[in-house]
C-alpha cells in the first residue's frame, strides 16, 4: 500500500497540471495576507472612507439600507488577524475547490491515456484498491497541498500585521477539519465523473457547475418548502464559514453531510470498477 501511494504521488507531483495550479494557490494565499492586512490594519482608514463614500452616494433610504448590509459584512470579516481569520480567508473559496477539480480530471484523464491503470490491473491488482489508493493519493495531496498554504499565509500574515492573536485554536482546527471535507468532496464528484467518463472534460464542466453554486439555484427554490435543504449547499457551508456564523449545532449536522457526499461519491467509482472491464 505504502509503495502504491509513493508511485501515485511521483505521479502527481510530476504533473504539469499539478505544477500550474500550485502556483496559482500560492498567489492566492499571498493575496489572502494582504487582504487580512488591509481588514485588520485598516491602513490609511480605507474602510471609513468607503463607508463614507457609499453613505454620500445612496440616493434613498433603500440605497442606505443596502449599504448598511455591506457595512456589516465587512465588519463581521474585519477579525481576521488570528487563526481561525487566516483559515476563513485563506481556504474558504469556491474557486480553489474548482481547482483542485481541475487537477483531479485532468490527471483522471492522464492515467488512462498513458494506460496506467491497464497496467496495475495486468499485474492482477485488485481494481477497487487501485481506485481507492488513487482517491486516496489524490485527497491526501490536497490535505498536504492546503496545510502548505495556511502555514504560509499564517506567517505572512503574522509578519504583515501590526498584532496577530493565537486565542482560537479549537475554533480554527474545527474549521479546517470541515473545509477539507468539503475540498475533498468536490474532488471526490469530479474523480467520480472523470472515472466514469474516462476523460476530464464532462468532469471539468460538471465541477465548474457543482463548485461555483449553479445547483444551488435547485436547492434554493426546493428549501422554500423544505428549509434543512438549505444546509445541503457546500458552497453556502463556506460562506458561513468565511463570515464566522457557525453555530456548534450546525458545524455537527455540516460534518454529517459532508461525510455522506463523500461517502456517495467514492462508492461509485469503486462499484464500476469492480464490474467494469479496464480495457
Amino acid at each position: 500500500m505504502i509503495k502504491e501511494l509513493k508511485v501515485n504521488f511521483y505521479r502527481i507531483v510530476r504533473s504539469k497540471s499539478f505544477v500550474v495550479i500550485l502556483i496559482l494557490l500560492i498567489l492566492g494565499a499571498v493575496i489572502s495576507s494582504l487582504e487580512i492586512k488591509f481588514l485588520a490594519d485598516n491602513p490609511f482608514n480605507w474602510i471609513d472612507s468607503f463607508k463614507t463614500g457609499l453613505t454620500d452616494a445612496a440616493a434613498s433610504e433603500e440605497d442606505l439600507e443596502s449599504f448598511n448590509v455591506i457595512f456589516t459584512s465587512i465588519d463581521s470579516i474585519r477579525d481576521v488577524n488570528k487563526l481561525s481569520g487566516v483559515v476563513r480567508l485563506t481556504l474558504c473559496s469556491d474557486l480553489v475547490c474548482f481547482l483542485y477539480c481541475i487537477f483531479v480530471a485532468l490527471f483522471i484523464s492522464a492515467e488512462y491515456k498513458s494506460r496506467f491503470h491497464v497496467n496495475h490491473f495486468s499485474l492482477n491488482n485488485n481494481p477497487i484498491r487501485v481506485i481507492f489508493l488513487e482517491w486516496l493519493s489524490l485527497a491526501l495531496t490536497i490535505i498536504l497541498v492546503e496545510s502548505v498554504r495556511f502555514i504560509f499565509a499564517l506567517g505572512l500574515s503574522y509578519l504583515l500585521c501590526d498584532t496577530f492573536i493565537f486565542d482560537d485554536i479549537v475554533r480554527t482546527m474545527a474549521y479546517i477539519v470541515l473545509i477539507f471535507g468539503v475540498m475533498i468532496t468536490f474532488m471526490s464528484f469530479s474523480f467520480m465523473i472523470a472515472y466514469l467518463r474516462r476523460s476530464g472534460g464532462l468532469a471539468i464542466v460538471l465541477s465548474s457547475l457543482f463548485c461555483l453554486g449553479f445547483f444551488d439555484f435547485f436547492l434554493e427554490i426546493i428549501s422554500v418548502w423544505f428549509p434543512f435543504v438549505d444546509k445541503i449547499s457546500l458552497n453556502q457551508l463556506l460562506n458561513t464559514i468565511a463570515m464566522n456564523r457557525l453555530s456548534a449545532s450546525d458545524y455537527t449536522v455540516e460534518l454529517v453531510i459532508v461525510a455522506i457526499f463523500i461517502m456517495v461519491f467514492l462508492s461509485v467509482p469503486l462499484i464500476v470498477s469492480s464490474k467494469r472491464d479496464p480495457y
